[in-house]
């Protein structure tokens, strides 16, 4: 195992060290569009938020034309649910009778924002038009980890009652047993699994000096796995837990989906 790990980086740093004509480049890059958490309500909506990227990347071009990518970045991705059912859970009060405890959501809202450390291997194909402007294709796959991963509620309420089917009789408007109308916010932390994307770009360079090109250019990324953790506990319960909309009942899967533009920097290396 050691020698393969000294001959794999024996391999890296003599490609990093070449500094052919056919290209080494450093790239940095910052982009923004739609950042989706691509999941499915079983009794509400989803709406999707905006994101950024920010990108460190460093290709190696084997001809003029074909080359290779690696390197390091961050994406965030955000989605809102807005959640209106009725929670049925069977509970027993402090005075050990049985009842069914209701929670009914009104017009309920849950933000998701999630941040992502990302590793991109990719290839590359370039071609240039004229001395300035050139075209440049990128795709592949990358490993994406979410680093952190929260909830806030920002609208709505939660209408909770209780009723007892053995006096056929619903209590309502009794804060003191926890019937009451809530509107208060939650916050919390989500863990996910790490996602595997597909990832391509296209866009064009254009020749700022023999050193330096500029890059614009238009992303797209999708999630290949599911990186939910599913759960089958419901939103709110009977003893005024808020449990997040991704930690029950209500999704399966989650896939996370952008589109957007880039604009950046490739910095040649090398003398030539």
């Amino acid at each position: 195992m050691k020698k393969q790990l000294i001959l794999f980086i024996s391999l890296v740093i003599t490609t990093l060290s070449q500094a052919q004509e056919s290209g080494n480049y450093l790239h940095l890059n910052i982009g923004s569009g739609q950042h989706n958490l691509l999941y499915t309500l079983k009794d509400g909506t989803q709406t999707a938020q905006s994101g950024y990227t920010a990108n460190l990347a460093f290709s190696h071009f084997f001809t003029p034309t074909i080359g290779i990518q690696t390197g390091i970045g961050i994406q965030t991705f955000s989605a809102l649910s807005t959640l209106n059912l009725t929670e049925s859970t069977p509970a027993i009060d402090s005075d050990g009778d049985t009842y069914i405890h209701k929670s009914k959501f009104n017009n309920w809202q849950e933000s998701q924002q999630v941040l992502f450390v990302e590793v991109p291997l990719t290839a590359q194909f370039t071609h240039r038009f004229n001395d300035k402007i050139g075209l440049l294709v990128t795709a592949g796959a990358k490993v994406s980890i979410p680093v952190n991963a929260t909830y806030k509620t920002i609208g709505g309420e939660i209408v909770t009652s209780g009723y007892y089917p053995q006096f056929n009789i619903e209590l309502t408007d009794l804060p003191q047993h926890g019937f009451t109308t809530i509107t208060q916010s939650y916050t919390g932390k989500y863990s996910f699994n790490p996602a595997c994307m597909a990832i391509a770009e296209l866009g064009g360079t254009y020749k700022l000096s023999e050193k330096i090109d500029l890059y614009i250019g238009g992303y797209f990324n999708y999630g290949l796995n599911n990186i939910l953790k599913p759960d089958t506990k419901t939103l709110y319960e009977p003893d005024g837990t808020y449990n997040g909309v991704m930690e029950t009942n209500q999704t399966t899967s989650l896939k996370p989906f952008s589109l957007g533009v880039k604009l950046g920097l490739y910095l040649k290396l090398g003398k030539k």
